[in-house]
């Protein structure tokens, strides 16, 4: 009996370690996938340092035009990445040297910075909250032409969230995805919720100073202001459920 017992523990035992050592072989895979995986992501002072660091960088800024116009960090190249060939614009530069890739708030460099890496280029940097980020920071840009004066201003934020009701403010920018998706929702609830909260959204394009001041950075933002504070913030592509219960918490 004892050693049908012991058999059954070694048996156990050997499982165990088996179980074991394959779980520390797919952490050291997942470990390694993690180290191993292409462009690098760089807050907006490492991104300054990387580029005063490498001597043959090639800096793409892969917004609009129009956008590229209004402040790009220097040296860069402008290509579009909704150019319907973007991909073959980019395999005509080096692909031995490396790539410092930005854009608006950091989702089209991000998905840019993943065509980088299928077209073969070893060294891809990606900045983190992209331009906004970068001029949050006060670092240089330089313009094409004087950038247009803001539409909406500090002094118009106040006077909204000093006002009586709640306010839901969406901070959004026509070119983001994420924000184009949550517009009919957005409206809907305005609709919905009229006379109970006040839903605005702000074009950061049209309030670059504003967005500065609050730090505004990876669009969409979403904040909820009661009795002229702010108590509750969150950012990225937000659901109706989600969005309802930012809601909720300011009837409240």
């Amino acid at each position: 009996m004892k050693s049908g017992i012991a058999r059954i523990l070694l048996s156990l035992s050997v499982s165990v370690a088996a179980v074991a050592c394959a779980q520390n072989n797919q952490n050291e895979k997942t470990q390694t996938h993690t180290e191993n995986s292409g462009a690098q992501l760089l807050s907006n002072t490492q991104f300054q340092q990387k580029l005063n660091d490498l001597p043959d960088e090639q800096i793409i800024d892969v917004r609009t035009p129009e956008e590229f116009s209004t402040g790009y960090i220097s040296g860069a190249i402008n290509i579009n990445i909704y150019d319907s060939d973007f991909d073959q614009q980019i395999e005509k530069l080096d692909k031995s040297r490396p790539v410092m890739v930005y854009c608006k708030a950091g989702g089209r460099s991000a998905d840019a910075a993943e065509k980088f890496e299928s077209a073969g280029f070893s060294s891809v940097f990606d900045l983190q909250g992209g331009i906004m980020s970068w001029t949050n920071k006060s670092l240089p840009v330089e313009t094409t032409k004087p950038p247009a004066a803001d539409k909406f201003t500090a002094d118009d934020y106040k006077k909204i969230i000093a006002a009586p009701e709640p306010v839901l403010i969406d901070y959004y920018a026509p070119w983001c995805g994420p924000c184009r998706k949550m517009e009919p929702v957005l409206e809907k609830l305005k609709s919905e919720f009229a006379g109970k909260v006040n839903i605005v959204r702000i074009n950061v394009d049209e309030a670059t100073l504003l967005a500065k001041e609050l730090n505004i950075e990876n669009i969409p933002v979403i904040t909820a202001h009661k009795n002229g504070k702010e108590i509750a913030k969150t950012s990225g592509y937000q659901s109706e459920e989600q969005l309802r219960a930012m809601i909720s918490g300011l009837l409240k």
